[in-house]
Protein backbone atom coordinates (compact mmCIF):
# COMPACT_ATOMS: atom_id res chain seq x y z
CA UNK A 1 0.00 0.00 0.00
CA UNK A 2 1.37 3.41 -1.08
CA UNK A 3 2.12 5.93 1.55
CA UNK A 4 0.77 9.47 1.54
CA UNK A 5 3.99 10.99 0.20
CA UNK A 6 3.97 8.73 -2.84
CA UNK A 7 0.34 9.56 -3.58
CA UNK A 8 1.00 13.32 -3.29
CA UNK A 9 3.96 13.05 -5.69
CA UNK A 10 1.82 11.26 -8.27
CA UNK A 11 -0.93 13.84 -7.96
CA UNK A 12 1.59 16.67 -8.35
CA UNK A 13 2.99 15.10 -11.54
CA UNK A 14 -0.54 14.83 -13.01
CA UNK A 15 -1.21 18.49 -12.26
CA UNK A 16 2.07 19.54 -13.91
CA UNK A 17 1.28 17.45 -17.02
CA UNK A 18 -2.20 19.06 -17.15
CA UNK A 19 -0.79 22.54 -16.85
CA UNK A 20 1.79 21.81 -19.59
CA UNK A 21 -0.96 20.43 -21.90
CA UNK A 22 -3.19 23.45 -21.23
CA UNK A 23 -0.23 25.77 -21.97
CA UNK A 24 0.32 24.23 -25.39
CA UNK A 25 -3.39 24.32 -26.19
CA UNK A 26 -3.56 28.02 -25.33
CA UNK A 27 -0.33 28.66 -27.27
CA UNK A 28 -1.78 26.91 -30.32
CA UNK A 29 -4.94 28.98 -30.09
CA UNK A 30 -2.91 32.16 -29.77
CA UNK A 31 -0.82 31.24 -32.82
CA UNK A 32 -3.91 30.39 -34.83
CA UNK A 33 -5.53 33.69 -33.85
CA UNK A 34 -2.34 35.55 -34.71
CA UNK A 35 -2.26 34.11 -38.24
CA UNK A 36 -5.81 35.37 -38.85
CA UNK A 37 -5.19 38.91 -37.71
CA UNK A 38 -4.89 41.91 -39.98
CA UNK A 39 -1.55 42.24 -41.79
CA UNK A 40 -0.28 45.80 -41.55
CA UNK A 41 2.34 47.54 -43.71
CA UNK A 42 3.39 50.68 -41.88
CA UNK A 43 6.68 51.49 -43.60
CA UNK A 44 8.46 50.76 -46.87
CA UNK A 45 8.06 47.09 -47.71
CA UNK A 46 9.04 45.08 -50.79
CA UNK A 47 7.64 41.78 -51.88
CA UNK A 48 10.10 40.09 -54.21
CA UNK A 49 8.60 36.61 -54.13
CA UNK A 50 5.30 35.14 -52.95
CA UNK A 51 3.41 36.66 -50.04
CA UNK A 52 0.02 35.42 -48.83
CA UNK A 53 -2.43 37.33 -46.66
CA UNK A 54 -5.08 35.02 -45.24
CA UNK A 55 -7.14 37.93 -43.99
CA UNK A 56 -7.13 41.68 -44.42
CA UNK A 57 -4.13 43.58 -45.73
CA UNK A 58 -3.78 47.18 -44.51
CA UNK A 59 -1.25 49.65 -45.87
CA UNK A 60 -1.20 52.46 -43.33
CA UNK A 61 -0.75 56.16 -44.12
CA UNK A 62 3.00 55.73 -43.57
CA UNK A 63 3.15 52.48 -45.51
CA UNK A 64 4.69 51.98 -48.96
CA UNK A 65 4.15 48.52 -50.42
CA UNK A 66 6.14 47.69 -53.55
CA UNK A 67 4.98 44.40 -55.02
CA UNK A 68 7.54 42.90 -57.37
CA UNK A 69 6.30 39.35 -56.92
CA UNK A 70 2.97 37.62 -56.44
CA UNK A 71 0.61 38.49 -53.61
CA UNK A 72 -2.58 36.69 -52.59
CA UNK A 73 -5.35 38.67 -50.91
CA UNK A 74 -8.07 36.51 -49.38
CA UNK A 75 -10.11 39.29 -47.82
CA UNK A 76 -10.11 43.12 -47.91
CA UNK A 77 -7.33 45.40 -49.08
CA UNK A 78 -7.24 48.82 -47.45
CA UNK A 79 -4.65 51.30 -48.64
CA UNK A 80 -4.06 54.59 -46.87
CA UNK A 81 -0.51 54.92 -48.15
CA UNK A 82 1.16 53.78 -51.40
CA UNK A 83 0.94 50.58 -53.43
CA UNK A 84 3.09 50.26 -56.55
CA UNK A 85 5.40 47.93 -58.45
CA UNK A 86 8.74 47.98 -60.23
CA UNK A 87 8.49 44.68 -62.10
CA UNK A 88 5.93 44.33 -64.90
CA UNK A 89 5.35 40.68 -64.00
CA UNK A 90 4.10 41.46 -60.50
CA UNK A 91 0.62 40.12 -59.66
CA UNK A 92 -2.08 40.86 -57.10
CA UNK A 93 -4.42 37.86 -56.73
CA UNK A 94 -7.80 38.57 -55.15
CA UNK A 95 -8.90 35.02 -54.29
CA UNK A 96 -11.31 35.19 -51.38
CA UNK A 97 -14.04 32.90 -50.16
CA UNK A 98 -15.93 35.83 -48.68
CA UNK A 99 -16.79 39.20 -50.20
CA UNK A 100 -13.78 41.45 -50.75
CA UNK A 101 -13.32 45.18 -51.07
CA UNK A 102 -10.54 47.56 -52.04
CA UNK A 103 -10.72 50.72 -49.96
CA UNK A 104 -8.64 53.54 -48.53
CA UNK A 105 -7.45 56.99 -49.56
CA UNK A 106 -3.97 56.04 -50.76
CA UNK A 107 -2.60 55.63 -54.28
CA UNK A 108 -3.00 52.14 -55.70
CA UNK A 109 -1.03 51.21 -58.82
CA UNK A 110 -1.14 47.60 -59.98
CA UNK A 111 0.49 45.74 -62.83
CA UNK A 112 -1.29 42.39 -63.26
CA UNK A 113 -4.43 41.55 -61.29
CA UNK A 114 -6.54 38.43 -60.90
CA UNK A 115 -10.15 38.54 -59.67
CA UNK A 116 -11.25 35.05 -58.64
CA UNK A 117 -13.96 34.77 -56.01
CA UNK A 118 -17.01 32.51 -56.29
CA UNK A 119 -18.42 33.20 -52.84
CA UNK A 120 -21.32 35.17 -54.35
CA UNK A 121 -22.40 36.67 -57.69
CA UNK A 122 -20.81 40.08 -57.12
CA UNK A 123 -18.20 39.61 -54.38
CA UNK A 124 -15.89 42.51 -55.24
CA UNK A 125 -16.41 46.12 -54.21
CA UNK A 126 -14.05 48.89 -55.33
CA UNK A 127 -14.28 51.90 -53.02
CA UNK A 128 -11.38 53.93 -54.41
CA UNK A 129 -9.65 54.61 -57.71
CA UNK A 130 -7.20 51.92 -58.74
CA UNK A 131 -4.87 52.20 -61.73
CA UNK A 132 -4.13 49.08 -63.76
CA UNK A 133 -1.13 48.93 -66.08
CA UNK A 134 -0.85 45.24 -66.93
CA UNK A 135 -3.27 42.40 -67.63
CA UNK A 136 -6.49 42.11 -65.65
CA UNK A 137 -7.83 38.56 -65.50
CA UNK A 138 -11.59 38.40 -64.84
CA UNK A 139 -11.65 34.78 -63.78
CA UNK A 140 -14.72 34.75 -61.51
CA UNK A 141 -16.79 37.32 -59.65
CA UNK A 142 -18.50 40.55 -60.69
CA UNK A 143 -17.02 43.88 -59.61
CA UNK A 144 -19.14 46.78 -58.37
CA UNK A 145 -18.30 50.21 -57.01
CA UNK A 146 -19.25 52.15 -53.92
CA UNK A 147 -18.32 55.65 -52.84
CA UNK A 148 -15.87 57.04 -55.41
CA UNK A 149 -14.50 53.78 -56.76
CA UNK A 150 -13.25 53.57 -60.34
CA UNK A 151 -11.07 51.13 -62.29
CA UNK A 152 -8.67 53.01 -64.57
CA UNK A 153 -7.03 50.99 -67.33
CA UNK A 154 -3.83 52.72 -68.32
CA UNK A 155 -2.13 52.89 -71.74
CA UNK A 156 -0.69 49.37 -71.76
CA UNK A 157 -3.45 47.53 -69.86
CA UNK A 158 -5.39 44.57 -71.25
CA UNK A 159 -8.23 42.35 -70.09
CA UNK A 160 -8.97 38.66 -70.43
CA UNK A 161 -11.62 36.07 -69.52
CA UNK A 162 -14.36 38.68 -69.23
CA UNK A 163 -17.76 36.95 -69.23
CA UNK A 164 -21.22 37.01 -67.71
CA UNK A 165 -19.61 35.68 -64.54
CA UNK A 166 -17.00 38.40 -64.24
CA UNK A 167 -17.14 42.01 -65.43
CA UNK A 168 -17.47 45.54 -64.04
CA UNK A 169 -20.99 46.57 -63.09
CA UNK A 170 -20.32 50.25 -63.53
CA UNK A 171 -18.18 52.78 -65.37
CA UNK A 172 -14.71 51.90 -66.67
CA UNK A 173 -12.01 54.35 -67.79
CA UNK A 174 -9.46 53.68 -70.54
CA UNK A 175 -6.46 55.93 -71.15
CA UNK A 176 -4.18 55.97 -74.19
CA UNK A 177 -4.52 55.11 -77.87
CA UNK A 178 -4.99 51.33 -77.85
CA UNK A 179 -7.98 49.34 -79.04
CA UNK A 180 -9.99 48.24 -76.03
CA UNK A 181 -13.04 46.15 -75.17
CA UNK A 182 -14.70 47.68 -72.11
CA UNK A 183 -15.55 44.89 -69.59
CA UNK A 184 -18.87 46.45 -68.58
CA UNK A 185 -22.39 45.31 -67.73
CA UNK A 186 -25.26 45.87 -65.35
CA UNK A 187 -27.86 44.04 -63.30
CA UNK A 188 -31.53 43.94 -62.44
CA UNK A 189 -31.89 42.50 -58.95
CA UNK A 190 -29.89 39.24 -59.08
CA UNK A 191 -29.82 39.03 -62.87
CA UNK A 192 -26.45 40.25 -64.17
CA UNK A 193 -25.49 40.80 -67.82
CA UNK A 194 -22.18 41.50 -69.52
CA UNK A 195 -22.67 44.04 -72.35
CA UNK A 196 -19.27 44.83 -73.77
CA UNK A 197 -18.39 47.80 -75.95
CA UNK A 198 -15.45 47.75 -78.35
CA UNK A 199 -13.45 50.89 -79.05
CA UNK A 200 -10.96 51.07 -81.91
CA UNK A 201 -7.61 52.70 -81.20
CA UNK A 202 -8.03 56.44 -80.54
CA UNK A 203 -5.87 58.75 -82.62
CA UNK A 204 -4.41 60.57 -79.61
CA UNK A 205 -2.20 59.21 -76.85
CA UNK A 206 -3.91 61.66 -74.49
CA UNK A 207 -7.28 59.98 -74.97
CA UNK A 208 -9.29 59.36 -71.78
CA UNK A 209 -12.59 57.58 -72.41
CA UNK A 210 -15.17 56.41 -69.88
CA UNK A 211 -17.81 53.83 -70.82
CA UNK A 212 -20.79 52.47 -68.90
CA UNK A 213 -23.72 50.21 -69.76
CA UNK A 214 -27.11 50.79 -68.14
CA UNK A 215 -29.84 48.16 -68.30
CA UNK A 216 -32.71 50.61 -68.04
CA UNK A 217 -34.96 52.74 -70.22
CA UNK A 218 -33.06 55.75 -71.61
CA UNK A 219 -36.40 57.45 -72.28
CA UNK A 220 -36.75 58.27 -68.59
CA UNK A 221 -34.09 60.93 -69.09
CA UNK A 222 -33.72 61.25 -72.87
CA UNK A 223 -37.20 61.38 -74.38
CA UNK A 224 -37.85 58.78 -77.08
CA UNK A 225 -40.31 61.15 -78.75
CA UNK A 226 -37.52 63.60 -79.57
CA UNK A 227 -35.80 62.05 -82.58
CA UNK A 228 -34.93 62.59 -86.22
CA UNK A 229 -37.82 62.00 -88.61
CA UNK A 230 -36.25 58.92 -90.15
CA UNK A 231 -36.00 57.15 -86.79
CA UNK A 232 -39.08 55.11 -85.91
CA UNK A 233 -38.20 53.22 -82.70
CA UNK A 234 -35.71 53.88 -79.86
CA UNK A 235 -34.48 50.99 -77.69
CA UNK A 236 -36.34 51.38 -74.39
CA UNK A 237 -34.43 48.81 -72.34
CA UNK A 238 -30.74 49.74 -72.42
CA UNK A 239 -28.13 52.32 -73.33
CA UNK A 240 -24.42 53.07 -73.16
CA UNK A 241 -22.72 56.26 -71.99
CA UNK A 242 -19.36 56.97 -73.64
CA UNK A 243 -17.54 60.13 -72.60
CA UNK A 244 -14.31 61.55 -74.02
CA UNK A 245 -12.67 63.78 -71.41
CA UNK A 246 -9.95 65.35 -73.54
CA UNK A 247 -12.12 66.67 -76.36
CA UNK A 248 -10.77 64.20 -78.89
CA UNK A 249 -12.91 62.66 -81.61
CA UNK A 250 -14.13 59.24 -80.53
CA UNK A 251 -12.85 56.38 -82.70
CA UNK A 252 -15.19 53.80 -84.23
CA UNK A 253 -17.33 52.03 -81.63
CA UNK A 254 -18.88 48.56 -81.89
CA UNK A 255 -22.13 47.82 -80.05
CA UNK A 256 -23.55 44.31 -79.61
CA UNK A 257 -27.23 43.44 -79.49
CA UNK A 258 -28.32 40.65 -77.15
CA UNK A 259 -31.56 38.68 -76.90
CA UNK A 260 -31.42 38.91 -73.10
CA UNK A 261 -31.53 42.72 -73.02
CA UNK A 262 -32.27 44.18 -76.46
CA UNK A 263 -36.08 44.37 -76.75
CA UNK A 264 -38.25 42.73 -79.40
CA UNK A 265 -39.26 46.22 -80.55
CA UNK A 266 -35.73 46.44 -81.97
CA UNK A 267 -35.05 42.81 -82.92
CA UNK A 268 -37.98 42.60 -85.35
CA UNK A 269 -38.10 40.21 -88.30
CA UNK A 270 -36.59 42.85 -90.60
CA UNK A 271 -34.32 44.61 -88.09
CA UNK A 272 -31.13 43.92 -90.04
CA UNK A 273 -32.42 46.20 -92.80
CA UNK A 274 -33.35 48.97 -90.35
CA UNK A 275 -31.14 48.79 -87.25
CA UNK A 276 -28.88 51.71 -86.39
CA UNK A 277 -27.16 53.20 -83.36
CA UNK A 278 -28.72 56.48 -82.24
CA UNK A 279 -26.98 59.15 -80.15
CA UNK A 280 -28.57 61.79 -77.94
CA UNK A 281 -27.13 65.08 -79.22
CA UNK A 282 -28.44 67.14 -76.31
CA UNK A 283 -31.89 67.75 -77.75
CA UNK A 284 -32.89 64.69 -79.75
CA UNK A 285 -31.85 61.24 -80.91
CA UNK A 286 -29.84 61.29 -84.15
CA UNK A 287 -28.67 58.56 -86.49
CA UNK A 288 -24.98 57.66 -86.32
CA UNK A 289 -23.01 56.65 -89.42
CA UNK A 290 -22.84 52.89 -89.85
CA UNK A 291 -19.46 51.40 -90.76
CA UNK A 292 -20.44 47.74 -90.69
CA UNK A 293 -23.11 45.31 -89.46
CA UNK A 294 -21.78 41.85 -88.55
CA UNK A 295 -24.57 39.33 -88.10
CA UNK A 296 -22.18 36.60 -86.95
CA UNK A 297 -21.08 38.64 -83.92
CA UNK A 298 -24.46 40.41 -83.46
CA UNK A 299 -22.74 43.75 -83.75
CA UNK A 300 -22.95 47.11 -85.43
CA UNK A 301 -19.91 49.34 -85.85
CA UNK A 302 -20.40 53.11 -86.10
CA UNK A 303 -18.40 56.26 -86.66
CA UNK A 304 -19.58 58.46 -83.76
CA UNK A 305 -20.49 62.08 -84.45
CA UNK A 306 -19.80 62.90 -80.79
CA UNK A 307 -19.79 61.38 -77.31
CA UNK A 308 -22.60 60.90 -74.81
CA UNK A 309 -25.54 58.50 -74.74
CA UNK A 310 -25.95 55.73 -77.33
CA UNK A 311 -28.55 53.02 -77.92
CA UNK A 312 -30.08 50.94 -80.68
CA UNK A 313 -32.87 52.24 -82.89
CA UNK A 314 -34.84 51.28 -85.98
CA UNK A 315 -35.32 53.43 -89.04
CA UNK A 316 -38.71 53.81 -90.62
CA UNK A 317 -39.40 51.34 -93.39
CA UNK A 318 -38.22 53.31 -96.43
CA UNK A 319 -37.24 51.38 -99.54
CA UNK A 320 -34.97 52.60 -102.32
CA UNK A 321 -36.60 53.82 -105.52
CA UNK A 322 -34.81 53.81 -108.89
CA UNK A 323 -35.70 55.56 -112.10
CA UNK A 324 -33.98 55.66 -115.52
CA UNK A 325 -33.57 58.61 -117.85
CA UNK A 326 -32.57 58.02 -121.47
CA UNK A 327 -30.19 60.63 -122.86
CA UNK A 328 -29.96 60.43 -126.66
CA UNK A 329 -28.18 62.81 -128.98
CA UNK A 330 -29.52 61.53 -132.29
CA UNK A 331 -33.16 60.61 -132.84
CA UNK A 332 -33.31 61.02 -136.65
CA UNK A 333 -31.69 58.36 -138.86
CA UNK A 334 -31.49 58.82 -142.61
CA UNK A 335 -30.34 55.97 -144.77
CA UNK A 336 -29.78 52.30 -144.03
CA UNK A 337 -28.17 52.80 -140.63
CA UNK A 338 -26.92 55.39 -138.20
CA UNK A 339 -24.90 55.74 -134.98
CA UNK A 340 -27.19 56.41 -132.03
CA UNK A 341 -24.80 56.19 -129.03
CA UNK A 342 -26.78 56.97 -125.88
CA UNK A 343 -26.46 57.32 -122.08
CA UNK A 344 -28.74 55.80 -119.42
CA UNK A 345 -28.95 57.87 -116.25
CA UNK A 346 -29.97 55.79 -113.20
CA UNK A 347 -31.02 57.69 -110.05
CA UNK A 348 -32.15 56.68 -106.54
CA UNK A 349 -34.67 59.13 -105.06
CA UNK A 350 -35.46 57.95 -101.48
CA UNK A 351 -31.99 58.22 -99.98
CA UNK A 352 -31.77 54.48 -99.40
CA UNK A 353 -28.89 52.22 -100.33
CA UNK A 354 -29.67 49.08 -102.32
CA UNK A 355 -30.27 46.09 -100.07
CA UNK A 356 -27.22 44.12 -101.19
CA UNK A 357 -29.44 41.17 -102.16
CA UNK A 358 -31.20 42.31 -105.34
CA UNK A 359 -28.72 44.14 -107.58
CA UNK A 360 -29.89 47.19 -109.50
CA UNK A 361 -30.49 46.15 -113.11
CA UNK A 362 -31.38 48.11 -116.26
CA UNK A 363 -32.93 46.31 -119.26
CA UNK A 364 -33.46 47.05 -122.94
CA UNK A 365 -35.44 44.64 -125.16
CA UNK A 366 -33.36 43.11 -127.96
CA UNK A 367 -34.29 43.91 -131.54
CA UNK A 368 -32.81 43.24 -134.98
CA UNK A 369 -32.95 46.99 -135.55
CA UNK A 370 -30.40 47.71 -132.80
CA UNK A 371 -26.77 46.69 -132.38
CA UNK A 372 -25.42 47.47 -128.91
CA UNK A 373 -21.81 47.48 -127.70
CA UNK A 374 -20.71 48.02 -124.09
CA UNK A 375 -17.20 48.90 -122.89
CA UNK A 376 -16.73 48.96 -119.09
CA UNK A 377 -13.57 51.06 -119.56
CA UNK A 378 -15.42 53.83 -121.38
CA UNK A 379 -15.33 57.00 -119.25
CA UNK A 380 -17.25 59.56 -121.34
CA UNK A 381 -19.84 59.64 -124.10
CA UNK A 382 -21.80 62.46 -125.70
CA UNK A 383 -20.33 64.90 -123.18
CA UNK A 384 -21.31 62.84 -120.12
CA UNK A 385 -18.92 61.33 -117.57
CA UNK A 386 -19.71 57.64 -117.17
CA UNK A 387 -19.74 54.97 -114.45
CA UNK A 388 -19.41 52.00 -116.80
CA UNK A 389 -16.79 50.42 -114.50
CA UNK A 390 -19.57 49.81 -111.94
CA UNK A 391 -21.73 47.80 -114.34
CA UNK A 392 -21.73 44.37 -115.99
CA UNK A 393 -23.36 43.85 -119.40
CA UNK A 394 -24.79 40.72 -120.99
CA UNK A 395 -27.41 39.77 -123.59
CA UNK A 396 -29.70 37.14 -122.11
CA UNK A 397 -33.18 35.82 -122.94
CA UNK A 398 -33.87 38.60 -125.42
CA UNK A 399 -32.79 41.36 -123.01
CA UNK A 400 -29.76 43.61 -122.90
CA UNK A 401 -28.98 43.65 -119.16
CA UNK A 402 -26.80 46.16 -117.32
CA UNK A 403 -26.26 45.04 -113.71
CA UNK A 404 -24.66 47.13 -110.95
CA UNK A 405 -21.69 45.38 -109.31
CA UNK A 406 -22.03 46.73 -105.76
CA UNK A 407 -24.27 48.64 -103.34
CA UNK A 408 -26.04 51.47 -105.16
CA UNK A 409 -25.77 54.43 -102.79
CA UNK A 410 -28.96 56.28 -101.89
CA UNK A 411 -29.55 59.70 -103.44
CA UNK A 412 -26.82 59.02 -106.01
CA UNK A 413 -26.81 59.04 -109.81
CA UNK A 414 -24.85 56.80 -112.18
CA UNK A 415 -24.51 56.98 -115.95
CA UNK A 416 -24.12 54.05 -118.34
CA UNK A 417 -22.75 54.77 -121.81
CA UNK A 418 -23.82 52.47 -124.67
CA UNK A 419 -22.45 52.47 -128.20
CA UNK A 420 -25.32 51.68 -130.57
CA UNK A 421 -26.20 51.47 -134.26
CA UNK A 422 -29.74 51.59 -135.63
CA UNK A 423 -30.52 49.47 -138.71
CA UNK A 424 -33.33 50.95 -140.80
CA UNK A 425 -35.75 48.67 -142.67
CA UNK A 426 -35.29 48.83 -146.43
CA UNK A 427 -37.38 51.29 -148.45
CA UNK A 428 -39.37 52.50 -145.49
CA UNK A 429 -39.74 55.27 -142.99
CA UNK A 430 -41.27 55.41 -139.54
CA UNK A 431 -40.73 55.59 -135.80
CA UNK A 432 -39.29 53.11 -133.28
CA UNK A 433 -39.16 53.46 -129.46
CA UNK A 434 -35.86 52.98 -127.64
CA UNK A 435 -37.02 51.93 -124.18
CA UNK A 436 -35.10 51.30 -120.94
CA UNK A 437 -36.59 49.67 -117.82
CA UNK A 438 -35.43 49.18 -114.22
CA UNK A 439 -35.93 45.57 -113.14
CA UNK A 440 -38.86 45.45 -110.70
CA UNK A 441 -37.03 44.29 -107.52
CA UNK A 442 -33.81 46.22 -108.11
CA UNK A 443 -32.08 47.01 -104.80
CA UNK A 444 -35.20 46.00 -102.86
CA UNK A 445 -37.46 48.68 -104.37
CA UNK A 446 -41.21 48.21 -104.68
CA UNK A 447 -42.40 51.30 -106.52
CA UNK A 448 -42.95 50.44 -110.19
CA UNK A 449 -44.44 53.74 -111.36
CA UNK A 450 -41.19 55.32 -112.53
CA UNK A 451 -39.26 52.31 -113.85
CA UNK A 452 -39.39 53.20 -117.57
CA UNK A 453 -38.20 55.85 -119.98
CA UNK A 454 -38.02 55.99 -123.75
CA UNK A 455 -37.11 58.14 -126.74
CA UNK A 456 -38.68 57.87 -130.19
CA UNK A 457 -36.27 57.30 -133.07
CA UNK A 458 -37.41 58.45 -136.48
CA UNK A 459 -35.91 56.82 -139.58
CA UNK A 460 -36.16 57.24 -143.33
CA UNK A 461 -34.64 54.70 -145.72
CA UNK A 462 -36.51 55.20 -148.99
CA UNK A 463 -34.78 54.95 -152.39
Amino acid sequence: MEDRLTIKLKMSRKKVRGIIFLFFVVLALICEEGSAQQNVVSNKSRNEGVSASYDELLVSSTGNLINNGEMFIYNDLSNEGEISFETQSSVFNFKGQVSQKVAGTGNSLFSNVLFDNASEKAPFSIEKNIVLKGNVDFSDGIISYSNDGLMIFDESSTVQNVSGESFVEDRVRKKGNQEFVFPIGDNRATNYVYRKLKMEAPSSTSSVVDAQYLWENPGRVYSASLKEDRIEVIDNEEYWVVDDFNGNTLPNLTFYWNLATTPSSILTSDFLDRIIVARWDGGKWIQEEIVNIDVASSSIKIKPSGDGVFTFALLKTVLPDYSPTLLTNKTQINGSKGVIDFVILVAESNGENSNGVNPVEVRIPDSKRFRFSFNDQLTSLNGHELNNFNWIYKLENGLHKFTHKDIFIGKSVEKIGVNAIFISPENSKGEVPLKVTIKADSGGQENRGNDNDQDILKYSNKK
